[in-house]
């Protein structure tokens, strides 16, 4: 995966996490997160969001499942350097 698209996903995962904390459109954002991320074809990636997607209901854990994602992208830009 290049740069850009990364950075991409990572602000998709980030709009994701703003819309639980705000309670705000979670289900629809959550579809939309899901979607795109599935068509990165990263199992590890879609793994960590479709879990913040079962898990919305109690944001705290679908939080620690946007932040894992949100390192794991991290990890993969940190790797393009």
């Amino acid at each position: 995966m290049d740069l850009q698209r990364l950075q991409i996903l990572t602000e998709v995962v980030r709009e994701y996490k703003t819309a639980i904390h705000m309670d705000e459109k979670k289900d629809e954002v959550g579809r939309e997160v899901l979607d795109i991320v599935m068509n990165s074809q990263d199992l590890v990636l879609y793994g960590h969001v479709k879990r913040a997607k079962d898990t919305d209901k109690f944001p705290g854990e679908a939080i620690k499942h946007l932040d894992q994602a949100t390192a794991y992208l991290y990890q993969k830009i940190d790797e393009q350097f």
